[in-house]
């Protein structure tokens, strides 16, 4: 049932695009009047109040940015990755995952790309691998990207004010909590997701002009730089470019802004996978794409049921989504129907009444890469919680468009309140980040304070070799800290000579996170502790007697 929803779903999408595309944009001004949600001095308070909206949400944001630093495992290897390229040392890996000896250039298992790691490196090539500069880079990335977006909807429409009052406050239910570190750290969700609806904005706004296919096309290369998986929101509008040509009486006039929008989206992987070729030669690189394959494949659960048998990948893909919408339910409060039911309500009130060609055509973008983004993470994903982000940020952004509904007050604020209420089990959460700022009022956690610490103190410590770890995870934040470049060996590499008297440091938190019995021996054997700064512990192991 649901998969013959979603269908029907897409089915009107395509249809709704169809009849937008012949239209340009047109400002909705001229249809307003004294009684209307779009008057102009209503237009002028909700502006007013979505600024406020904002600027506190910058100062949530930015609060946790400068108290809480690298926030995870994965978010220390990114910014470990824009450190190196800072240092001079290439766009290299000093924590390698597959445990490797040295820095490693390139390694496919770096979920997040060059779009946020250049900038976050040329920040800290500035400013120093401090704490807080990899946040700084991402969140300002993301609020430059809303801003963009909010200018766009300003020149479109008469009602930006409402639309990202609302959308703020759906975005911020869905990341409130412990997970608030996607709108700071460097895991990549976020960027990418804006980086597909300010390119769906560009697009909506003049569809015809080859500018601005390109310019959208070029937006979302970044975002397929930022994550590989806003590949999938680029499909609906490669197909949308195409079928348009297609239909068209000027056919080839159509189909060159087609190849030019390839070759504008093709444009960041082109570069980036010229500097690995040129890097890694040849050979290397036919390897690290082979294995990049290998980890892509590894996150989607189809590649374990054998492609080959149909049967086999539609039993594995309904269980998918069995255990995946579970788990939506379990982390985000909703369920897929809920998702589908709104986005159906959604469409149906913009197809009727709303006056903006634009706005029709942006929520098509949005929701077709919604539906092909959650439908992957649904029935053919592994089902890791913020994989689904990227679908959620574009679900979010294109229901909330029915802000745009030219009827009348009550309708209106019935409608989005609605909204705001069906999305509700989120803002138990609500308080969380405030709370934390609230604490910390911009100063280090502990936790910080420990880590810079720890850094001195390993400074200082006299070592003739790599210091020892477990797990790429257990010292990835102190590695980004260090003042040097490759700093540790993972402890199942250390050549059984060297084992006399090394020094072993972890971060507890991720030691524990994942017990590993080899590593285990290793702490009991290492006994003698020089350092304890929770979470981190640094000990010396014994010398062997002669």
């Amino acid at each position: 049932m649901t998969r013959f929803c979603l269908g029907r779903g897409t089915s009107s999408l395509w249809n709704l695009a169809q009849v937008v595309s012949r239209h340009p944009p047109q400002r909705n001004f001229p249809h307003m009047n004294d009684e209307s949600l779009g008057s102009r001095g209503i237009d002028r308070f909700l502006q007013i109040v979505a600024i406020i909206l904002f600027v506190i949400f910058a100062v949530i944001v930015y609060g946790h940015v400068f108290s809480n630093g690298l926030c995870c495992a994965d978010d220390s290897m990114y910014a470990t990755v824009a450190k190196n390229l800072a240092f001079g040392k290439g766009y290299v890996q000093s924590t390698p995952l597959d445990g490797s000896i040295g820095l490693r250039p390139f390694d496919p298992g770096v979920g997040t790309g060059p779009t946020v790691i250049i900038p976050t490196a040329a920040l800290i090539y500035v400013v120093g691998n401090v704490p807080w500069a990899p946040g700084f880079a991402t969140a300002t990335i993301s609020f430059l990207l809303l801003l963009f977006l909010a200018f766009i909807l300003l020149r479109n429409t008469s009602g930006a004010g409402a639309y990202v009052c609302t959308s703020i406050l759906l975005l911020y239910s869905l990341t409130a909590g412990i997970h608030f570190e996607h709108w700071y750290s460097m895991l990549g969700e976020t960027p990418a997701a804006l980086l597909c609806i300010a390119g769906a904005g560009v697009l909506a706004t003049h569809p015809e002009r080859r500018s601005s296919i390109v310019v959208a096309s070029v937006l979302y290369g970044l975002a397929l730089m930022t994550k590989l998986l806003s590949l999938l929101a680029f499909i609906p509008i490669a197909g949308w470019l195409v079928f348009k040509a297609m239909r068209s009486r000027n056919r080839s006039r159509h189909l060159v802004n087609c190849v030019f929008g390839a070759i504008a989206f093709a444009t960041p992987f082109a570069l980036f996978e010229l500097w690995k070729l040129r890097v890694l030669g040849l050979h290397l690189y036919r390897l690290n794409t082979m294995e990049f394959l290998g980890f892509f494949s590894a996150q989607s659960t189809a590649a374990n049921g054998g492609l080959g048998k149909v049967t086999a990948v539609m039993a594995n893909a309904l269980k998918t989504y069995s255990n995946n919408s579970a788990v939506m339910q379990q982390r985000f409060g909703y369920s897929p129907v809920v998702l589908l039911l709104v986005a159906a309500l959604a469409l149906f009130l913009l197809w009727r009444h709303a006056d903006s060609d634009f706005i029709k055509l942006f929520f098509v973008f949005a929701a077709t890469g919604a539906l092909f983004e959650i439908s992957w993470w649904l029935f053919i994903s592994i089902g890791w919680p913020r994989y689904a982000l990227i679908g959620l940020f574009l679900y979010f952004f294109a229901v909330s468009c029915v802000v745009f509904i030219r009827q009348s007050w009550l309708i209106t604020t019935v409608i989005t309140v609605q909204l705001l209420v069906i999305f509700s089990p989120g803002y138990t959460r609500f308080s969380d980040p405030i709370r934390f700022v609230l604490k910390y009022r911009y100063a280090y956690t502990p936790r910080l304070v420990n880590l810079l610490r720890t850094v001195r103190f390993l400074e200082n410590a006299p070592h003739e070799q790599p210091f020892v770890m477990g797990l790429w995870s257990t010292a990835g934040d102190i590695e980004y800290a260090m003042p040097t470049v490759g700093n540790f060996i993972r402890y199942d590499h250390v050549p059984e000579d060297r084992q006399s008297g090394a020094i072993l440091v972890r971060n507890k938190i991720w030691v524990d996170f994942g017990p590993m019995p080899e590593f285990t021996a290793w702490e009991q054997k290492c006994d003698e502790t020089l350092w304890d700064a929770p979470p981190y512990v640094v000990s010396h192991c014994p010398q062997k007697r002669k």
